[in-house]
């Protein structure tokens, strides 16, 4: 989370001021490359939806983006789950179905749903 650095100094503060701006746009690039790759990941299944664990989501996204994936992906399914929570409602404008739920049983797993509609 981006933070400022109070300093009476109006050099530095531009700085930090430019640098908050360029972590937020970092973000938003992340949250629109997770949403180009659920999309893409959809229009590329015949059936038009995927089920999966984040960690599998994680291997799909990053086969369907190829070179297209940038350094600041996230590192563990948890946050990818984070980014994936970030851009749910742009998903959903796109008349696609969001479902997070988990297994039933001793083993229950936690599972991501996508269905176009």
């Amino acid at each position: 989370m981006p933070y400022k650095l109070r300093i009476n100094n109006k050099n530095n503060n531009k700085k930090e001021s430019n640098k908050m701006v360029s972590n937020s746009n970092t973000e938003t690039e992340l949250s629109d490359v997770v949403l180009t790759g659920v999309l893409t990941l959809l229009q590329n299944s015949q059936s038009r939806k995927w089920v999966g664990t984040m960690t599998e989501l994680d291997r799909s996204l990053t086969r369907v983006l190829k070179n297209h994936v940038p350094e600041n992906w996230p590192g563990s399914p948890s946050a990818l789950r984070v980014e994936l929570n970030k851009v749910v409602n742009r998903i959903r404008v796109r008349k696609v179905s969001v479902k997070f739920g988990r297994t039933s049983g001793d083993n229950s797993t936690r599972y991501v749903k996508f269905v176009a509609r």
